[in-house]
């Protein structure tokens, strides 16, 4: 595969439906040291697959992004923490200094994932509106307000005054992070799109991420995508597909869950996951959406190691600039995925 891709992964999460309980090798609901030997162990698994950083979601019955975040610093020694940030619970200013905070214990590049939140529900538990209406405009001004204060400015923006500069040092800029944000069907996200490093989408079939990236460059997107996809891959396609069926089939409790997210989301990338998996199994030669768990986790490329190479070096060519690598059924998983990516 082209070194040319980069290459992210997934911090898992402590609490039970997204740990051990979403088939991975997560503490669930364990002990604290149970979860920090968690992140340590696909830590270095993802040190040895050569990713530069680590994904973390913000999802209300996990942990905190920011302190999963130290904890991916202290568990390793070159991966970057993306961590998820919500606009609507966090002001640009209390984000900078937690981004230096972290870049100045640790020196090293704390990056931003900008999000709205995909659940209804979890949204109006906070008081919070699920409604679209001027989420972007407050995105795109928080994202303009966070490097103002990095880089020791004043802001002035239609969400947020910052009317003076923060008291201590600016970091240093080449820690600067790199911002993400998911990419939307809503016309509005054009004013986020020029800000970020890349767009974050679920993997889709190869017709509909070209026409993807395709829409969001035009309104203003520079950086490429960032795609996050699950890899199931053996030296055939045949054991691949054997260990997909058998690790990934649906449960009841799979079937319960999946339910209750599709009647409460409200992100665009989750539901285009959905309606693609309505549509049919599979996409493509080797894109599955028959995991029990799809709609909450994003769909897998299944095959051999040439297989799922060639299908990575496609979606390259359509602009795909970093894969993010769901979270596997066990750490076990990425020796496979470094297979792929030497292939």
């Amino acid at each position: 595969m082209d070194a040319r891709m980069e290459t992210f992964t997934v911090c898992p999460g402590h609490a039970d439906v997204f740990g051990a309980g979403a088939r991975g090798s997560a503490a669930g609901g364990g002990s604290g040291a149970a979860y920090r030997e968690t992140v340590a162990e696909h830590c270095a698994a993802a040190e040895r697959l050569g990713a530069s950083a680590m994904l973390i979601y913000d999802f209300w019955q996990s942990l905190d992004p920011w302190l999963a975040g130290q904890l991916v610093l202290a568990a390793s020694t070159t991966l970057e923490p993306v961590v998820a940030v919500n606009p609507a619970l966090t002001h640009p200013a209390t984000a900078a200094r937690a981004v230096a905070g972290l870049c100045h214990l640790y020196g090293r590049r704390v990056n931003l994932n900008v999000v709205a939140g995909a659940k209804a529900a979890e949204l109006q538990a906070l008081g919070l509106d699920p409604a679209p209406g001027g989420k972007y405009e407050r995105m795109a001004d928080f994202i303009d307000a966070l490097r103002a204060v990095l880089r020791g400015e004043p802001h002035s923006g239609p969400c947020y005054a910052l009317r003076s500069a923060p008291p201590e040092p600016p970091p240093d800029p080449a820690l600067a992070p790199r911002v993400l944000a998911p990419g939307s069907r809503s016309p509005e996200i054009a004013a986020v799109l020029p800000r970020l490093d890349r767009a974050l989408v679920m993997a889709k079939p190869r017709a509909d991420i070209a026409a993807e990236h395709e829409r969001l460059a035009a309104e203003g997107l520079a950086g490429g995508l960032a795609m996050i996809v699950g890899v199931v891959a053996r030296d055939t396609d045949e054991r691949a597909w054997d260990v997909a069926h058998r690790r990934y089939a649906a449960t009841r409790r799979d079937a319960l869950t999946r339910r209750l997210f599709t009647r409460q989301v409200t992100s665009s990338q989750h539901r285009a996951t959905i309606d693609l998996a309505e549509a049919g199994d599979l996409h493509d030669e080797c894109l599955w959406y028959g995991a029990g768990r799809i709609g909450i986790d994003c769909p897998k490329l299944v095959g051999s190691y040439k297989t799922v190479a060639a299908a990575l070096d496609a979606y390259r060519e359509l602009g795909v600039r970093t894969v993010v690598l769901d979270l596997p059924y066990e750490p076990a998983e990425y020796e496979h995925v470094a297979r792929v990516l030497e292939t």
